[in-house]
């Protein structure tokens, strides 16, 4: 129910997802932009070394020879081959004060695309909010100008519980390629996907109830996150089964309109899945706190009065 009631909140404001389209292009353009200027000084050395050393040329040659099935020239481009990547790992280790650098700007690079990524997310919530509570239109643009103090305090703090569980889904993927993918490489790639999409339901089952106690009762920042735990006990079991299924179709979609569009269609999939998960938070919190709302224009859903049927 709840997942139907999201799709029919978010069919009613789907104006929403292409403003939120724009919103996700300019802000992925501009760190890419910020993260060419960051990288491209840095290794502009290993970048003339490696292109000197033409690995590339040595790997077609191993390839080319390898399907000939001559032994010796096989084995001699092999030689050669291996030649070439033991040069390119002297090249990496005298360049690794440039590559460890160029690591530490990526890192932060990304957890500042993280906050204003969530700042973005925080205002498509607060537009949902505003049809589910009264039916009225709050414009996006707006809501990024009127909302930034409060949604980049959100992102702050979002973006520092983001680092510590990515930190425990980062080791989990290490003990999977540590240990799986050796022995079986695909079981190793399977139990990396599950990994991924156990890991996004159980952070948004987590947090489900934390933006939308902030836009929907006007809490802080500190204090949203507190209802939204106080929420778990009676929640989490529901909201995690909702997210795992909702992962695991966003993933097959997201990858099918990737690869039947050529990747165009991406950052739209995104969009739409965002804006969805972000209705779905608001449903379930509605539907667990007793708020009547609006699923369209002339529909509204009381929970007080079927409160099991969720």
């Amino acid at each position: 129910m709840s997942f139907k009631h999201s799709l029919s909140i978010l069919t009613s404001r789907f104006s929403i997802v292409y403003k939120l389209l724009v919103f996700l292009i300019v802000v992925t353009f501009l760190f890419s932009v910020l993260t060419v200027c960051a990288i491209y000084p840095t290794l502009s050395g290993l970048r003339s070394n490696m292109n000197e050393l033409d690995l590339g040329n040595a790997v077609r040659a191993y390839v080319h020879e390898a399907l000939q099935g001559n032994p010796e020239n096989q084995a001699m481009a092999y030689e050669m081959l291996s030649d070439k990547f033991d040069q390119a790992g002297e090249i990496i280790r005298n360049n690794s004060l440039q590559i460890n650098l160029s690591i530490v700007w990526l890192v932060l690079i990304y957890l500042l695309y993280v906050v204003f990524f969530s700042w973005g997310q925080y205002c498509v919530s607060d537009v949902i909010n505003h049809h589910m509570s009264s039916n009225s239109k709050f414009g996006f643009s707006s809501n990024l100008i009127v909302n930034f103090r409060k949604a980049m305090r959100y992102s702050l703090l979002y973006t520092a519980i983001t680092i510590g569980f990515m930190a425990v889904v980062a080791l989990l993927y290490w003990l999977s390629f540590a240990t799986l993918f050796k022995v079986a490489p695909l079981v190793g790639l399977a139990s990396a996907v599950a990994i991924f999409v156990v890991a996004m339901a159980v952070r948004r089952a987590l947090l489900f109830g934390w933006i939308p106690a902030m836009v929907a009762d006007g809490l802080g920042v500190v204090d949203g996150l507190k209802k939204a735990m106080s929420l778990l006990k009676q929640r989490f079991s529901y909201a995690f089964g909702l997210y795992l299924i909702y992962y695991v179709a966003w993933l097959g979609l997201t990858v099918a309109v990737s690869v039947f569009t050529f990747f165009v269609g991406t950052l739209f999939a995104i969009s739409v899945s965002l804006a969805l998960a972000q209705a779905c938070d608001l449903v379930i919190y509605y539907r667990t706190v007793g708020k009547r709302y609006y699923i369209d224009v002339l529909n509204v859903v009381d929970p007080s009065i079927k409160q099991r049927t969720i």
